[in-house]
């Protein structure tokens, strides 16, 4: 057959379906539809009547006045203990007596409920050398009296800040604590008024005598 011929040849007629040969067709096509519709709308239920529990994430609270009690059995003077703001918790509350310390010191570090963080240091054997540590070698910026007792405020890195109260200040149980953090002054206000208040207490005044202190030398040190 020429060219000219198969294109002049019929075209052959495209098959047609019947009304009910669509039907069967597309009835497997429609019942998937339909099923993968249930399904997707039956997890979305279940889920909406199992909504996941709100789950708050652990934070530690040590209990500083009982771990005071524990360690004024031990520390030649009293461990402070203040009475914090309701809503702040206690990160960690030890008596550390390292050598790389160089004095025995009580420390208790505390998370605000605006999650900023304070911590203080006492010690009974305080010195120029264990203030520049425990202040980082922070710039002296002036004092801040708070109850007639002077501080020496110092300006760290990283938005940090010291309030040092020396033994020479300290007319009232002769230590010398050095309070520090990246907290707010309203937040460091309150920690002041706080450890001012709690000075020369005896923490076992008021504390459980239950047996147990913190006083592991191989603790970690403070953030």
């Amino acid at each position: 057959m020429t060219e000219r011929e198969q294109d002049q040849a019929p075209t052959p007629p495209k098959p047609q379906l019947t009304p009910a040969q669509s039907k069967r067709i597309s009835q497997p096509m429609i019942a998937m539809i339909i099923t993968m519709a249930v399904t997707v709308g039956a997890v979305a239920a279940f889920y909406m009547m199992n909504p996941e529990p709100d789950v708050e994430p652990y934070q530690r609270d040590e209990d500083v006045h009982q771990e005071a009690a524990y360690v004024a059995d031990v520390a030649t003077f009293a461990p402070l203990a203040p009475e914090v703001p309701e809503g702040w918790s206690a990160n960690y509350a030890r008596w550390e007596t390292r050598p790389e310390h160089g004095v025995p010191v009580w420390e208790v570090g505390y998370t605000t409920d605006a999650v900023d963080f304070i911590g203080f240091a006492q010690t009974a054997q305080g010195n120029p050398t264990w203030i520049a540590e425990e202040t980082r070698q922070a710039s002296p910026a002036g004092t801040h009296t708070v109850d007639g007792l002077e501080f020496e405020v110092r300006d760290g890195d990283r938005d940090r800040t010291y309030y040092v109260l020396t033994e020479e200040e300290n007319d009232v149980d002769g230590t010398t604590v050095v309070i520090g953090g990246d907290a707010s002054e309203e937040e460091f206000d309150l920690a002041l008024e706080a450890v001012v208040a709690s000075l020369g207490e005896d923490p076992r005044d008021d504390a459980d005598p239950s047996p147990g202190a913190d006083t592991d030398e191989d603790s970690d040190t403070a953030p």
